[in-house]
């Protein structure tokens, strides 16, 4: 909020997205992009899987065009290179729904590298001995042996998911 002398009056916390923006959008002209929201959204445009070995490096356009440029993306080795290549048609559609008009005709890819980040691993916690005391007894009131077993592999599966 403005006050009347032209000072501002903060109420609890900002959002820094505006002023980033401000201060980026420079940097980003250099390399095509008019505004950091592909780049922010790249995961989401492609995917998790593509988006670990696939970025965004240069978006061009013909005169001052903003319609029918290319994208320049830059890949992570061969592997990644060639997963792209089978979906560039569907990331194409995506950036271009994404942008709400067609915005890129092309994709140009470069291979080169890049700081791979890997997918994270959930680990399971160890399972409390108390719980797998109990989930035998109960399941030790089952005559049928194969039954009993399968019954006490699904209760332990159920247990390390909590």
């Amino acid at each position: 909020m403005v006050k009347e002398n032209g000072r501002r009056d903060y109420e609890g916390l900002a959002t820094l997205v505006p002023e980033v923006r401000v201060l980026t959008r420079k940097a980003l002209g250099t390399r095509g992009f008019s505004g950091a929201d592909i780049l922010e959204s790249w995961e989401e445009i492609v995917g998790p899987d593509l988006s670990r070995g696939i970025k965004p490096e240069k978006l061009t356009f013909e005169g001052n065009s903003r319609s029918k440029g290319t994208l320049v993306v830059k890949t992570a080795g061969g592997a990644f290179a060639m997963l792209f290549e089978h979906q560039k048609r569907r990331v194409l559609e995506r950036i271009n729904a994404f942008f709400g008009y067609p915005a890129v005709s092309h994709i140009k890819m470069i291979q080169g590298s890049l700081k791979l980040s890997m997918p994270t691993i959930q680990l399971t916690k160890p399972i409390d001995s108390k719980k797998l005391k109990e989930l035998a007894q109960k399941v030790a009131l089952i005559d049928d042996e194969e039954l009993k077993q399968r019954t006490y592999a699904i209760g332990e599966a159920m247990l390390k998911k909590k």
